[in-house]
C-alpha cells in the first residue's frame, strides 16, 4: 500500500466521513427528542387497535 502514490489522503477522508456521520447522527437524535423515542419504544407492545385509533385522532 505504501507504494501507491497519494494513498495518505484516503485515511483522512475516511476519518472525516466517519466523524461527519456520527455528528449528524447525534444531531438527528437530539432534534427528534425524548418524546419521539418514548413513543417508538412502546410501539411493539401496543395492539393494532390502539395504533389505528391514535393515528386517526390526529
Amino acid at each position: 500500500m505504501r507504494a501507491i502514490e497519494d494513498i495518505g489522503i484516503y485515511p483522512s477522508i475516511s476519518l472525516v466521513i466517519f466523524f461527519v456521520f456520527f455528528v449528524a447522527l447525534i444531531i438527528y437524535l437530539i432534534i427528534k427528542g425524548k418524546d419521539y423515542w418514548k413513543d417508538a419504544e412502546r410501539l411493539p407492545l401496543e395492539d393494532d387497535d390502539n395504533i389505528n385509533s391514535k393515528h386517526s385522532d390526529q
